[in-house]
């Protein structure tokens, strides 16, 4: 009962800190409009304001977001722990960003490039294959795969174990058809798709559109069960994040890209 005292303490902290948060500020404004247009009666603007108060509340909170987020997860099954080594892993681009001096880092999405490169020290995977180009450095467009290599020969992984996509590929839709036509070309029969496990459901379907037979394996696992938080009700970065993550895999199969 000791310890109590002191978590309720920091639960409380954390709660003020993420209301004094950007995200956190405008909720609060929103729900002083709310009460305020409640105590003046004024039910029709009243009712517009809940509605944003909430849609804003859950556009930004956590579980919600992890919720959505551990739905598309929950599609792909776990790697076998006992199989043969695949061939190639292809390893969807997103993995990467560079630091200030324009140096290869690992981004947010970067446990896919671990990953990879964990399977290969494994004995998992005899080739990684490496693809994707962005648009977000102000020096031009990036080569994410040359990025990814660099990365995973920093990791251990020989330059012969390595393959970089030889052509642009802006888009998942660009990368799956750019996969195909290199398992064809080298034959190789066993291959993966390696990539966030909530963007791998739009990708395999992406595969086999394109006749690109791959066994799924998932990293980047985001929406595993948290414990409950009183600063988890207020909305923040994360949720929106995670929201954001969910609303465009649904687009993007709507669209089917």
């Amino acid at each position: 009962m000791q310890g109590a005292a002191p978590s309720l303490l920091l639960e409380f902290q954390k709660l003020l800190g993420t209301l004094a948060m950007p995200a956190g500020l405008v909720w609060l404004a929103l729900l002083g409009l709310t009460v305020w247009l409640a105590r003046r009666r004024q039910f029709l603007p009243f009712a517009g304001a809940l509605a944003i108060w909430a849609a804003y509340g859950l556009a930004g909170n956590p579980y919600v977001g992890a919720a959505l987020i551990a739905r598309l997860e929950r599609r792909v099954p776990p790697l076998p722990d006992q199989a043969p080594p695949f061939d190639a892993v292809f390893v969807l681009g997103g993995g990467t960003e560079v630091d200030p001096a324009g140096a290869p880092i690992l981004g947010s999405a970067g446990d896919r490039v671990v990953q990879a490169a964990r399977l290969w020290h494994a004995g998992r995977a005899r080739t990684l294959v490496a693809s994707g180009w962005f648009r977000d450095t102000v020096g031009g467009p990036r080569d994410g795969g040359q990025d990814t290599r660099a990365l995973w020969r920093s990791l251990g992984v020989p330059e012969a174990a390595i393959v970089v996509v030889d052509e642009p590929c802006w888009i998942t839709q660009d990368e799956i058809r750019a996969y195909a036509r290199l398992k064809a070309a080298h034959g190789w029969k066993r291959t993966a798709l390696l990539s966030s496990a909530w963007h791998l459901p739009r990708a395999l379907v992406l595969a086999g559109k394109a006749g690109l037979d791959v066994t799924p394996v998932g990293a980047d696992w985001r929406g595993r069960d948290r414990a409950f938080r009183l600063d988890g009700l207020v909305p923040q970065d994360r949720g929106f994040m995670l929201i954001h993550r969910a609303a465009w895999e649904a687009l993007g199969r709507a669209m089917g890209r």
